[in-house]
């Protein structure tokens, strides 16, 4: 589970999975959440310049590490 806010606004999303989503043609990239769109930045070439300014625009709050680990042995 990740924790993450809106450092302007305050606002906290949770979820499991983020995903990074760029249309070629619009040049709009996008962020979700578990499926939810958290996030828009126009003019986007690539993904690495789509989390920059995610990055910049939300913090990591916190990231759970899965409890269910494999222990053989």
């Amino acid at each position: 589970m990740k924790t993450i806010e809106n450092i302007s606004t305050g606002e906290v999303f949770e979820g499991s999975e983020i995903e990074y989503f760029i249309d070629d043609e619009t040049q709009i990239g996008e962020v979700y959440i578990d499926g939810d769109l958290i996030f828009q930045s126009l003019d986007v070439i690539d993904d690495n310049q789509l989390e920059h300014a995610f990055r910049q625009e939300f913090k990591l709050l916190s990231e759970a590490s899965d409890i269910f680990l494999d222990f053989n042995g």
